[in-house]
């Protein structure tokens, strides 16, 4: 529990100061999309964006805050190196946790709105780009934290988890489908239908006489 306080003790107070943030943005934007948008359709939207939005943030807070007493950032490379130690008698089961944890709930919300990512394979392969992004940002700025093989395959394993478990309701935030109305065709007026005869002019009959004797 120590460990697990020293890792995450800074989140406390970004997530109280983040929260309210994101509770307000959701009325805010449900209400400018309920513009052009049916009322129901625009609150779920904008409640899902606003969650994922707040997750994000709390991601990228979380790992690039350094961690107290350490050195350093560590490397490890072996897979499976750092889920035998967390199950060993000096381990802590809560690091394993955490990195199932840490994109789970993007792995739930993304496919809600990103059509392109509604396949548990292409959820994986973004989700291990991700990690493997976020792995390498915590080495390179140095702030206390260790960079395995295992976090990067916890955490793509984590946003799997979270995409199987939201799969049915993918569809269910579409927007709703356009109905164009049938037009009928409508006569404004009906032409007269009169028949008129035109009468033949004083040269045209002496004409047709002089060419053509036959049609006098």
């Amino acid at each position: 529990m120590e460990t697990l306080l020293r890792a995450f003790w800074g989140m406390i107070p970004v997530s109280a100061i983040a929260l309210p943030y994101a509770l307000l943005g959701w009325p805010l934007l449900a209400a400018r999309r309920r513009r052009r948008l049916p009322p129901r359709y625009a609150s779920a939207t904008a409640g899902v964006d606003s969650a994922a939005v707040l997750v994000a943030f709390l991601v990228l807070c979380l790992v690039t805050m350094p961690v107290n007493g350490s050195g350093g950032s560590t490397l490890d490379l072996v897979p499976g190196a750092d889920i035998t130690a967390a199950f060993g008698d000096d381990g802590s089961l809560w690091q394993v946790i955490g990195n199932v944890l840490l994109l789970c709930p993007l792995g739930a919300l993304l496919p809600l709105r990103m059509r392109g990512l509604r396949t548990l394979l292409r959820i994986a392969l973004a989700a291990l780009a991700v990690s493997v992004l976020v792995e390498g940002t915590q080495y390179l700025i140095h702030n206390g934290r260790v960079t395995s093989t295992d976090d990067v395959l916890l955490n793509t394993t984590g946003a799997i988890l979270g995409a199987a478990l939201s799969r049915r309701a993918w569809y269910s935030l579409e927007p709703p489908p356009v109905v164009i109305p049938t037009q009928q065709r409508r006569t404004i007026c009906e032409a007269p239908t009169l028949t008129m005869r035109v009468p033949r002019s004083v040269w045209d009959a002496r004409y047709a006489a002089i060419a053509h004797p036959d049609r006098q």
